[in-house]
């Protein structure tokens, strides 16, 4: 598969775009006021791999169900009060920097082809193989989150 590419002047105006209407839509709301919000999220790529690599492996478990055309979607998310954290349920938060509390990030969620559109589903149930979204507050999914925010983190490195 070739590597994709896009023009730097293009992503740089979308990045403006981004920080002069939402970011700042996000910072100057009187109704959820916030002194800023994260504007990238950076993934280790070895967590990608594995995210990746246990989609295919999950999947090949029950090759009676034929999926295909696997992908990813990106939900835009944002953390909750930092408060909760310790709670039953919030565990996969428990050691997320405290700064993270209510700032935007990017929840993964593995797709694949099910009646010609791309679902989610859940690599480990097969329940949800149909497209079935799973029910229940204590339900888990897979699903990848452990990327890191700037900010707060320091933002060197950066090109936009």
């Amino acid at each position: 598969m070739a590597a994709k590419k896009m023009n730097i002047a293009l992503i740089n105006e979308m990045v403006t775009n981004y920080k002069s209407k939402q970011y700042l839509s996000i910072v100057t709301n009187t109704i959820n006021p916030m002194s800023f919000d994260a504007q990238s999220v950076w993934f280790d790529l070895n967590a990608l791999k594995d995210f990746i690599t246990t989609i295919e492996i999950e999947v090949a478990k029950h090759p009676e169900h034929d999926l295909r055309n696997f992908g990813a979607r990106f939900y835009y998310t944002a953390y909750p009060k930092n408060e909760s954290w310790e709670e039953p349920g919030y565990e996969e938060i428990a050691n997320v920097n405290p700064q993270y509390e209510k700032l935007h990030t990017l929840v993964a969620i593995p797709t694949t082809e099910i009646n010609g559109v791309n679902s989610d589903f859940d690599p480990f149930d097969v329940t949800t193989y149909t497209g079935k979204k799973p029910i229940g507050t204590a339900t888990v999914i897979m699903a990848e989150n452990h990327g890191t925010l700037t900010p707060p983190e320091i933002n060197t490195g950066l090109w936009f």
